[in-house]
């Protein structure tokens, strides 16, 4: 993986100690460098009025990952990465109701949580179709039973 020029180079050789990590950074990349979200402290877009809650929330994510895998705290490479992975999670978990559907799936840092999203949507579209063929059927359109109007 190769990130976008304007993160700190430190961060690229962090990242690969995690497949979700790499997984994530590689799918946000071009979001986070578009929105200058690509160090620890970006926060500029929290409070903001004008912000899509998509953003705000990248942003919250980006800040705390960055902030962990920058840090020169004495942990290790592998310990960093395992505290950004779960704060991301943890964010995540926290805002999803509030992310469109384009950017939980985007945002979502691990498998189990993408899966969990696009099962919820397959059972939305199954009970939509038969509520909608319910409907067709008690508005009369297929209904072959006698009704007012009807002599037999």
């Amino acid at each position: 993986m190769i990130l976008n020029s304007n993160f700190n180079p430190k961060v690229e050789g962090i990242v690969v100690f995690s497949k979700s990590l790499t997984s994530w950074f590689s799918r946000n990349q071009e979001w986070l460098a578009y929105f200058e979200l690509t160090h620890a402290g970006c926060t500029q877009f929290e409070n903001s009025a004008t912000c899509s809650d998509d953003i705000k929330i990248l942003g919250k994510m980006a800040n705390a990952a960055l902030t962990y895998i920058e840090a020169n705290n004495g942990l290790s490479a592998p310990e960093r990465v395992k505290r950004a992975e779960d704060a991301i999670c943890i964010i995540y978990e926290e805002y999803k109701e509030a992310l469109s559907d384009n950017a939980r799936r985007q945002y979502a840092i691990y498998q189990e949580q993408i899966d969990e999203f696009e099962n919820a949507n397959v059972e939305e579209n199954i009970n939509t179709e038969v509520i909608t063929k319910n409907l067709v059927k008690r508005n009369g359109t297929k209904n072959r039973r006698p009704g007012k109007g009807h002599r037999h």
